[in-house]
């Protein structure tokens, strides 16, 4: 079943859908690729109804008994579920789900009990990965401690429904699923091209194959976890096959492709590419079956000879054909370094670093022609980065790392909060005042000591004025609660309105901020409520305002609806007076590395939805205004160290933001206000904890 919809009443048309169809099919009916009788072959092109979508699935259930391969490219989007597809129809609509056809609803017809023995889907639309993801999330059992009983009673409903679907498989037959882009990435139909960029290149390994050894399965081995999910990283307690060190004993390549091998092949053509990378998920092997036959296998040519009649010597350089087939390029699971050497080759220039050995001491220093300062935007300029924290342990006990919260507490200052167990604050020597790149140092440190039980996970940061106390916000809970800086311990809490207790995931309170005097408090959610929900991919969110006293009391102040870019979620924020807001929107896409984009918000004119049930019905004017004044993948990118694939080694996981307490004085952005961020590298090896100085313009966007 190869469904597709190209063209749309209220979205943007899909040329490249309509290619994909007619040269999918083709593919698979070819005798010298997949060899499928045209009959079995059915294109479902552009259906009005969902009945036209589905019912051709459904009458294919009752009549195969092996195997039955769906595919489906088009729009996607996300309904108020995180792991909620929407496929789309000609006639669908941005932002109404009712208009779309629901993942679930294309898994239920494909049915659980009856044949055929096999299920192969395809998607290649937007956000498809979501699907998968859903596989991973935690069971509704262990959710429901942890959370409000109403709101545990709909995510647990949420979250069994979609486990229900998404492991049909587990115990009736075997099934594979491939999509186009991981959970919160949007698939891309590229313009000028044939095809859309994920089936271009399945297309291509079909009709080309795969030569010599990279045909063979390679890269970790999927190993089933939790309801029979298969992750693209060895499972705890095994590894990674080894790359073979010397051409294979015979250089002919398989015969046949295994779903395993095309994946693998697509996907380092699309990295090579920087383009948005496939997931899978596979269960009971059905992954290293023969799938289709491989064109690149071709009958070996006779040896040539040489001089008296003699064939040239064996081995890799005897032939061009020979050199060619006997180091394949191989997949970055397997060789980091050759996916590095490859990376480069495609243009992906700022990956080159991450051969380099993460730094414990500032890297602002030029290297070569790439600056390391100088402007993002046209209100925001990078002054600099330090990655002096990274690694480093206080008084060589503490490891400074997990910061999610920044607060100035001087011109060169700070506060950073550690969102691990236990909470601590560790004040920072940044090392500058915002003119010249931080050299950031650890001075000082206080273990948080939160009462009444339970869990605490500390991510946004206030320090009220005078500097004797702190408020963090945490997750866990969700809570407001105040510290004394003197010796970490909790002295009051905030309350929250009840709405955000009651509907919220465990994705909730992630930043903090106050209004230079300290009268007034921001609350942002991470996350949507779960009766707000997402529309295009965007998070319906909300911030809640705070009037009060610093030291003393605040009360619930008004409540303003905010919706993220697409794919991207709240981190911190920054509140300039006047309900005038800087907002830290990221998120991190496997493959693709950090996104890092800084946001203005005016809430004055916004509606308050303190009442609003649900923002979905809310129209676009009853949100925050917001502006764009950076996204750092457009800073300067010189001597900056990354563990990991990037669009920008500049980029990280930054989760902490404060802006600096006066205007530069000197230097080519006087009168720019400095802005510091910093990175939570999560206590993993492949993130890195790191200080950015950025100098912004804070009063021109806001009349945009």
């Amino acid at each position: 079943m190869i469904i597709g919809v190209d063209r749309y009443t209220h979205l943007a048309p899909l040329p490249g859908v309509r290619n994909n169809l007619k040269a999918l099919k083709a593919a698979l009916t070819d005798r010298t690729i997949g060899g499928m009788p045209k009959g079995n072959c059915r294109v479902v092109s552009n259906p009005r109804t969902v009945t036209a979508a589905l019912r051709p699935i459904e009458q294919a259930v009752r009549t195969v008994r092996d195997t039955l391969i769906v595919y489906y490219a088009g729009h996607g989007f996300l309904d108020s579920r995180p792991e909620g597809l929407y496929l789309t129809l000609p006639s669908t609509e941005a932002g109404k789900v009712h208009s779309g056809i629901p993942y679930t609803w294309l898994r239920s017809a494909l049915g659980t009990r009856t044949p055929p023995r096999r299920r192969i889907i395809i998607l290649d639309c937007c956000y498809s990965g979501s699907v998968i993801r859903g596989m991973s999330a935690m069971s509704a059992g262990s959710m429901a401690g942890s959370m409000p009983t109403a709101a545990a009673t709909q995510q647990a409903s949420s979250q069994l429904g979609e486990a229900l679907f998404e492991g049909m498989d587990s115990l009736e037959g075997v099934s594979y699923l491939l999509t186009s882009t991981p959970w919160n990435v949007e698939a891309l139909a590229p313009e000028g091209e044939e095809h859309t960029a994920f089936t271009g290149e399945f297309l291509r390994v079909l009709r080309e194959g795969i030569p010599a050894r990279d045909a063979a399965p390679y890269g970790p081995q999927a190993q089933a976890g939790p309801g029979g999910t298969a992750a693209d990283t060895p499972a705890p307690g095994t590894t990674a096959p080894t790359p073979a060190t010397g051409p294979p004993p015979s250089p002919s390549p398989s015969p046949n492709l295994s779903l395993e091998a095309i994946y693998h092949e697509v996907r380092r053509a699309l990295r090579e590419k920087n383009r948005p990378l496939p997931q899978q998920q596979a269960q009971n092997g059905i992954e290293k079956l023969p799938f289709v036959r491989n064109r690149a296998a071709r009958p070996a040519s006779p040896p040539r000879r040489t001089g008296a009649g003699q064939a040239p010597p064996d081995g890799p350089e005897s032939t061009p054909q020979a050199a060619d087939t006997a180091a394949p390029a191989p997949p970055d699971a397997e060789n980091p370094a050759g996916a590095r050497r490859n990376r480069r080759r495609a243009l992906v220039t700022a990956l080159c670093v991450a051969a380099v050995a993460v730094p414990s001491v500032a890297w602002w220093q030029s290297r070569g022609e790439e600056p390391s300062s100088g402007a993002c935007s046209d209100d925001v300029a990078l002054i600099g980065h330090s990655d002096a924290l990274d690694g480093v342990e206080y008084e060589g006990a503490v490891p400074v790392d997990g910061l999610s919260g920044l607060a100035m507490s001087g011109p060169s200052r700070a506060w950073a909060l550690a969102d691990n167990s236990p909470g601590r604050i560790f004040s920072l020597d940044l090392g500058t005042s915002g003119a010249s790149p931080p050299a950031a140092r650890a001075v000082d440190m206080r273990t948080l000591r939160p009462t009444g039980g339970g869990r605490f996970d500390g991510e946004g940061l206030v320090l009220e004025k005078g500097g004797r106390t702190v408020l963090v916000a945490s997750e866990a809970g969700p809570s407001i609660r105040r510290f004394r800086v003197s010796d970490g311990a909790e002295t009051s809490r905030i309350a929250l309105p009840r709405n955000l207790v009651e509907w919220s995931g465990p994705e909730n309170l992630e930043a903090l901020g106050a209004s230079p005097d300290g009268r007034y408090l921001y609350a942002g959610l991470e996350a949507p409520l779960f009766r707000d929900g997402k529309a295009r991919g965007r998070s319906l969110l909300r911030i809640q305002r705070f009037k009060g006293t610093p030291g003393g009391a605040y009360v619930p102040n008004g409540q303003f609806a905010y919706q993220s870019a697409a794919g991207l979620r709240v981190s911190e924020l920054v509140a300039l007076g006047g309900d005038r807001l800087l907002v830290l929107e990221t998120n991190h896409a496997e493959g693709q590395g950090n996104a890092v984009r800084i946001f203005g918000a005016d809430l004055s004119r916004a509606k308050d939805v303190s009442r609003v049930k649900s923002l979905q019905s809310e129209p676009v004017d009853a949100f925050a205004k917001k502006w764009e004044p950076a996204d750092l993948v457009t800073c300067p990118r010189g001597a900056s160290a990354t563990a990991q694939p990037q669009s920008n080694p500049l980029l990280e996981n930054a989760e902490g933001m404060a802006l600096g307490t006066a205007p530069l004085s000197s230097g080519p952005y006087k009168g720019r206000m400095p802005l510091f961020l910093v990175s939570d590298n999560n206590n993993s090896p492949h993130q890195i904890t790191r200080v950015y100085a950025l100098a912004i313009r804070t009063g021109r966007a806001a009349g945009r």
